[in-house]
């Protein structure tokens, strides 16, 4: 610790006393720095403060802490429509179909013959239009289904449309809702190509047909655990050929139709997964392949196979409650949709039963029997991921879902908490502007990440926020909270009714505008609507902050040398120069009191000295220091 300051006109540096020829100027030296405006001015341009504004979250959901060079177009997650530039609105209006008999978990969607057929434990229902109704089963499997495929068969020569529904034990087949057949070949996953049924069963043998009354024909053996198979489809291959693929718990296997066998991949030696490939599919002519919430894209080239990941577990993937496992990808027009069990996500409550599976080999895992919780669906347009439908937090889980045009009106179908939705899909980009008889849904939210503005331990301060909104009627609003720090603790900032543009001054009810400080912060939206079915549009908002920087003191001083507090001036100037060139920084006060509150910690960055020559080394010598650091808080 530095001696103390007693006299006036005094300075301590580096334990050394001086003289001044005057007072100590104490001054703020950490202004920040000027800033650049590019462009019109406008309010932006303001020096004192800046603006972080949001009107396009096409980049989609994922990012949970901002980069403000690249992330200004992403959410951490929202159930409002993303993919309008300068338009939030509500999600697509979903509609529940009326219960089926039974309660049980419905394994299979299906169109066939413009209709929906559900497979529900082992009954078969047909879904009616015009009642809203799934009736009486038409049809009992011996076990429950583990697919489904519509195509032509050929018995006695004659092609015939076919709904063929396999359970692993044989294979249901029908013309018609009430004209059914079954085939006993143990069957657990079909597919209809190249004028054939093709079969697979649970050990990988690999089956074909075109007339199921006349049995199977063997091809293929997959030379893979029983177990291992999750599915098939069909896809180009290197050669840009189409080929059959078996999607596996460790990959993709290719059947060459020529030797009759199966052939790896550049995808055939992933880590093993339970869900590996279950719900795999082919979209924009490459196959995309799931593994929990992760999504591989494979895109076989003759100059090259491509493999990378897609899904919506990248960057900082989905909330904690919201991650599960993919159990189906289906293709549309505009994306590629992801049906997503959260239902069984480690949640810490109790009750929760699990068991250990054993795979072959050496391939182990636990799986979560299922419960209440979230399911999604998710969308991917090749630019980000967007959240289409959520359950509610306490649903039995999402189990298939399919994209058809039954009754004659395309939509997405789908099976959560043993119930059948469907929503209707717009088959292009629709802009909400110019289609105003859309339906949407009652209420969405949309989480921004966290925003440090890269200056993760700086204060900020939290001056005034801007909304801009179209409100068809009051009853459509458009609510904005904040919460600050990592906290997720929301204060409301404002609910608009009207549509424009309103600004309002932090903090909240405060009754001057001196703002709010914080270091890290977040925005959550909710758009509602009443009974209109129309949907309020944020159009923008817009923070308006100011970056604060630690105040950090700097000292000018007038130093005498050759004065009575130290007669010999050279050795005075040598103690100077030593604190100037010292690599650490020195300590400076020029008070005398019990603590270090005003003892600082500094740099000498500016020396500038007036001195005699010769021997006489008096003179003055005019010092300016600064600390980079707080030496104390403040």
């Amino acid at each position: 610790m530095a001696g103390r300051v007693v006299e006036e006109r005094q300075i301590r540096i580096n334990d050394v006393l001086f003289s001044t020829t005057g007072k100590v100027r104490e001054f703020l030296a950490s202004q920040p720095p000027a800033k650049l405006t590019l462009g019109d001015y406008s309010d932006a341009s303001n020096p004192f403060a800046s603006e972080w504004s949001f009107e396009d979250g096409r980049g989609g959901i994922g990012i949970e802490v901002l980069d403000p060079r690249k992330d200004l177009d992403r959410v951490w997650y929202s159930t409002a429509q993303l993919r309008f530039p300068g338009r939030i609105v509500l999600p697509r209006l979903s509609t529940l179909t009326a219960a089926l008999a039974a309660s049980d978990d419905i394994e299979e969607l299906r169109e066939f013959k413009n209709e929906m057929y559900a497979c529900q434990s082992t009954k078969v229902y047909v879904y009616n239009n015009g009642t809203d109704s799934w009736g009486s089963s038409v049809r009992t499997l011996e076990d429950k289904a583990t697919d489904s495929a519509v195509g032509l068969l050929h018995p006695g020569g004659v092609a015939t449309l076919t709904l063929v529904i396999a359970t692993g034990s044989d294979v249901d087949y029908a013309t018609n809702s009430s004209t059914w057949n079954r085939n006993t070949n143990n069957i657990k996953f079909v597919y209809f190509w190249n004028n054939l049924l093709w079969g697979i069963d649970v050990d990988g043998q690999l089956y074909y047909t075109d007339d199921l009354s006349a049995g199977w024909t063997k091809d293929a053996q997959l030379q893979l655990p029983s177990g291992f198979i999750n599915g098939l489809l069909v896809a180009r291959g290197a050669d840009n050929l189409e080929h059959l693929y078996a999607a596996t718990t460790i990959g993709l296997w290719i059947h060459n139709a020529v030797e009759g066998i199966w052939e790896e991949t550049d995808m055939s030696e992933l880590p093993y997964h339970a869900d590996g490939g279950v719900g795999t599919t082919k979209w924009r002519g490459n196959i995309f392949y799931p593994a929990g919430n992760a999504v591989y894209r494979f895109q076989p080239r003759s100059g090259g196979t491509v493999v990378d990941t897609v899904g919506p577990d990248l960057d900082y993937g989905l909330p904690q409650t919201k991650r599960g496992v993919i159990k189906k990808l289906t293709p549309t027009h505009n994306d590629l949709i992801a049906f997503l069990d959260a239902s069984s996500v480690g949640r810490g409550t109790s009750g929760v039963q699990t068991r250990v599976s054993r795979g072959a080999q050496h391939h182990h895992g636990v799986t979560l029997s299922a419960q209440l919780g979230y399911s999604i669906i998710l969308g991917w347009n090749e630019d980000g991921w967007e959240v289409k439908w959520e359950s509610g937090a306490s649903d039995k889980p999402i189990t298939t879902g399919t994209v058809a045009n039954a009754y004659n009106a395309n939509r997405l179908w789908w099976a959560s908490n043993q119930r059948v939705y469907y929503q209707n899909l717009p088959v292009d980009t629709v802009n909400p502007l110019q289609v105003p008889d859309t339906t949407y849904a009652a209420t969405a939210t949309l989480e921004t990440p966290w925003n440090d503005f890269k200056t993760r331990n700086a204060t900020k301060l939290a001056l005034s926020f801007l909304l801009d909104t179209v409100n068809p009627s009051s009853s459509e609003t458009v609510k904005v909270e904040y919460a600050i720090n990592n906290i997720e603790s929301y204060t409301t900032i404002v609910t608009q009714t009207s549509t424009g543009e309103s600004e309002t001054t932090l903090p909240i009810g405060g009754a001057n505008a001196i703002g709010v400080a914080f270091k890290s912060i977040k925005f959550r939206v909710t758009l509602a609507r009443g009974s209109s079915i129309k949907t309020p549009q944020m159009v923008k908002m817009t923070f308006v902050w100011r970056q604060r920087n630690k105040e950090l003191y700097g000292v000018q001083a007038n130093i005498v040398l050759g004065d009575d507090a130290a007669p010999e001036a050279k050795i005075q100037l040598e103690d100077l120069k030593t604190a100037l060139l010292n690599d650490e920084l020195v300590e400076v006060t020029y008070r005398n009191d019990d603590g270090n509150s005003q003892n600082y910690y500094m740099e000498v960055v500016s020396y500038d000295a007036q001195i005699e020559t010769g021997h006489n080394h008096n003179g003055n010598v005019q010092l300016i220091m600064v600390e980079p650091r707080q030496t104390t808080s403040r």
